[in-house]
């Protein structure tokens, strides 16, 4: 805690200098050591190698080009509702596959035991509007890489009248104002999925349980009608990537189509309010059509790839030909960092907006555009040498990046609680998925009910369909 102190009143290069120093040893020292894994294996020392034990390929020759998975949690039990299907472990796995769409995978095993294989269903998966001059004209668009977010409710953490209470989040305050006070948790609350279709621009699909499941229909979440559409973020910009932040304050769409903008949208689930008063009890999620959006800055790649929330609440945007951040050390108090950019030599009317959530709304209001100007790379990510990632996720306090040549690097992140910087350390996490000349890894995910890592990989290069590798690692959250 004393150096971190001393780092933070450090001049800048210095700084950098001693992040440097202390990222390398972070990363030498753990690839080092030997840890324990959510399975009970060990974490080998310079990571997993592909094609060793116990990196399998799971489901093969399923999926083509699959732009990753994301794990929702619901209500299931056994798949299908049926004691004599394989257990879901309180969720599935909704797999970006571009051969298809977007689909919520059927478990498939022995009964009542975990799943050893995924199906893409027949019918049920995800497709989205067409949108040409405000109107839907199809429902054919395929979502590439989307994010969701589940905002639960515990009621005990809410603030009453008078009495603030600091351990209600952000989060738990907008789940309880969805939700209007009632306990909820991620298998009962309604999961958000984000996703951005090239056609149609950036929605988000309200995932609900089925409300009278019967043996051998739906289990768990199905897609909610309607979905919803962000329409103040202009037509035609191919959008093509989406994450939403953890504390649900943003949600951001980007473009791989070498688009240099990032667009974002405040309060995508409406504005809950102050999470030191009590919930609004008119509360209600608005249309998406209601929400405001704008270009905040650019993401400063020549293609942007993939991008995401860290569990710093700052966006990432990986891609040609490294990852980028606002500023190259984000977070912090500073002018330029994330998000108080937004709102960077804004003239404000009088009277000014005394609170963060005042000063953004001012900005959005007025789509004052473009204030956080160009992404710059990230300091860390450049020392872990992740160049052009096609995969960057979180999970938990963890991030994983995908880079060239078939390695996966594990980062965990932190937020220094005195200069209010992001820390890292990170390791070499998987090697060698990618012994072909052009194989790419298109994708990753997490699998909570697996307790895996999940790498897909393209062997042709081009998305060929049905030829997509997925990679299942034991998953090491320990760092």
């Amino acid at each position: 805690m004393i150096r971190k102190r001393r780092v933070a009143y450090l001049g800048k290069r210095a700084r950098r200098t001693i992040a440097s120093t202390a990222a390398f040893y972070v990363f030498f020292c753990q690839n080092l050591a030997w840890s324990v894994c959510a399975d009970g294996t060990t974490f080998p020392a310079g990571g997993f190698i592909g094609g060793q034990p116990p990196a399998v390929n799971w489901t093969p020759n399923i999926f083509s080009g699959a732009g990753g998975s994301i794990f929702v949690p619901d209500n299931s039990v056994f798949e299908h509702n049926d004691p004599a299907q394989p257990l879901t472990g309180g969720g599935h796995n909704w797999v970006f596959d571009q051969g298809t769409t977007a689909c919520k995978v059927t478990d498939i095993g022995a009964v009542g035991e975990t799943p050893t294989a995924w199906a893409i269903p027949p019918a049920g998966c995800l497709f989205l509007p067409v949108i040409k001059s405000g109107r839907t004209v199809s429902l054919d668009d395929v979502p590439n890489q989307g994010e969701a977010i589940t905002p639960t409710c515990d009621p005990e953490l809410l603030s009453k009248p008078g009495a603030p209470n600091p351990a209600n989040t952000k989060l738990n305050h907008l789940g309880c104002a969805i939700s209007h006070g009632v306990a909820t948790t991620a298998q009962s609350a309604t999961t958000f999925l984000f996703v951005a279709g090239i056609k149609g621009g950036l929605f988000a699909v309200p995932l609900v349980n089925v409300t009278n499941p019967v043996i051998g229909g739906e289990a768990g979440k199905i897609v909610f009608s309607p979905t919803s559409h962000y329409s103040d973020i202009p037509a035609g910009q191919k959008l093509t990537n989406t994450t939403v932040s953890p504390d649900g304050m943003f949600v951001i769409a980007t473009s791989s189509r070498r688009q240099r903008f990032i667009y974002a949208c405040l309060n995508p689930l409406g504005d809950p309010g102050d999470p030191s008063r009590p919930i609004d009890p008119n509360f209600s999620v608005p249309p998406a059509s209601q929400v405001k959006c704008m270009q905040v800055g650019n993401n400063n790649l020549a293609a942007d790839l993939t991008t995401v929330f860290g569990p710093d609440n700052q966006p990432y945007f990986g891609g040609q030909r490294a990852v980028n951040s606002f500023n190259g050390e984000p977070g912090g108090s500073s002018a330029t960092a994330w998000p108080q950019c937004i709102f960077n030599s804004f003239g404000f009317a009088d009277p000014v907006p005394t609170t963060l959530m005042g000063k953004l709304a001012a900005v959005f209001d007025a789509h004052s555009a473009n204030r956080c100007a160009n992404a710059v790379s990230n300091l860390t990510f450049s020392q872990a040498q992740i160049t052009q990632p096609q995969a960057i996720i979180r999970h938990g306090p963890y991030m994983y990046a995908a880079r060239m040549g078939g390695t996966v690097v594990q980062f965990k992140t932190t937020v220094d609680p005195v200069s209010g910087l992001s820390q890292y350390s990170h390791r070499t996490y998987v090697i060698g998925l990618a012994p072909v000349r052009d194989a790419v890894t298109t994708g990753l995910g997490v699998a909570d009910d697996l307790q895996s890592l999940l790498v897909f990989t393209d062997p042709s290069g081009v998305g060929a369909a049905l030829q997509e590798v997925v990679t299942k690692l034991p998953l090491c959250e320990d760092m």
